[in-house]
Formats: structure tokens, sequence, C-alpha cells
């Protein structure tokens, strides 16, 4: 498949979802003005994934009751055409009306090695949801090389923003980096170590079943 098919593809498919609450008509042209500065919304939460590493998950939580989490994301193509975008998690909150100053904690799990054996790390960033118009749906993660992330809120890019068929710029003042989540990857250590623990014991359990089992059948030879 070329690069062009592929980003038609995506294209395609950032039309044909708009969020657990795109909304239409009359409502969708209601004026900022008009809307309660404090009415929350829900939509759907997606990602899109310029880097060539797999986005196992991710969440987000932030200010004035900001939470959601998004789905897995395939790596990017040999093109460099983003993966993601259709595929959406439901339903994610925030604020129907932007304001200044909106932020959000993302927290992702990347598989950086991909060889089916070693596990992914995560990372986590705070970020600035870039401004959105009245007429908003799906709330998006854009994942960049270097650990970058852009939070955008799906609007049509009403203000300029939220075009989501174009890469974000390397200035965007909404770009931010991220970093290891040191704790998080500490207890996710701890948890595969506590199962690890657990199946060893049942392996041992398992064994010596087997080995009173055969000394039961030996003593009725």
């Amino acid at each position: 498949m070329t690069s062009r098919l592929l980003a038609t593809v995506l294209l395609a498919g950032l039309g044909l979802l708009a969020g657990c609450d795109d909304r239409t008509g009359t409502e969708s042209r209601e004026s900022v003005e008009s809307i309660d500065p404090d009415a929350m919304q829900a939509g759907g939460v997606r990602g899109l994934n310029y880097t060539p590493y797999y986005i196992d998950s991710f969440g987000i939580t932030g200010d004035h009751g900001i939470t959601g989490g998004g789905p897995n994301i395939f790596p990017a193509t040999p093109e460099r055409t983003p993966s993601g975008g259709g595929k959406e998690s439901c339903c994610a909150s925030f604020p129907a009306k932007w304001r200044p100053g909106l932020k959000v904690n993302v927290r992702w799990l990347v598989d950086k090695k991909q060889d089916g054996v070693t596990y992914g790390s995560w990372y986590q960033a705070q970020a600035e949801i870039a401004e959105y118009g009245p007429r908003a749906g799906a709330l998006f993660v854009v994942f960049l090389p270097e650990d970058r992330i852009k939070v955008m809120v799906q609007d049509g890019n009403a203000n300029g923003h939220n075009d989501l068929t174009v890469r974000p710029a390397d200035d965007d003042p909404y770009v931010v980096a991220g970093a290891l989540d040191e704790a998080a990857n500490r207890e996710a250590e701890a948890r595969r170590e506590v199962e690890r623990q657990r199946k060893e014991a049942y392996a041992v359990e398992v064994a010596n079943r087997e080995k009173k089992l055969l000394r039961q059948q030996e003593n009725e030879r």
C-alpha cells in the first residue's frame, strides 16, 4: 500500500467517527459565548502515532474533572504516515468550553524494543489542551518522536490548532516532551514479579502433585 493511499485511508477514518458526542445541526452551531463555562461533555478518546513504536495504552487526567483512556496504536508506517485515528475508547470527559491553561497529565505505555519479550515502559507528560471550538468531538493525543505529545479536541480545526491531517510542527506551543514515569515502571515491575512468583509456586505445586501420584501408582502395583 502506497503512502498516499494510507494517508487517504487515515483521513477517511478521521472523518467517519466524531466521538461519543460530536454534536451536529443547530446544537453544533452554538456560539462559544452561549456555552456554560462549567458544563462538561463526553467524547471518544483516540490517538495518532507518528513514532516507530507501539503504543500499548494511554490515560488522561487533568483540570476540571478531565479523565479518559485511549486504545492501543500501531507504529507509524515506514513512510511516516501516522497510525491510529479511527479506533477509539469511550468516553472522556472534558469542558464543553475551552479555556486557556486547560492542562492534563498523559501517561502512556510504549514498547520501543518490540521483540515480543521485553516489557514496555511508562512515560508521562503534562500538556495544555489546544484551543478548540464549540463543535467538539473526540479527545486526541498525538504521539511524536522523542517522546513528545500534543493533546487536542477534534473540532474541524475551528481555531487553527487542531488540524488532524497535518503533523504538528516542532515549534507548536502545545507540543510537550515527556519523560519516563519511574514510579509507574517500578509498580509495573513489582506486579510482574508477584505474577512470576505465583507462576513458579503453581509449577512447584503441580510437580509435587505429579510426584505424589506416581508414588501412589507405584505402591499400588
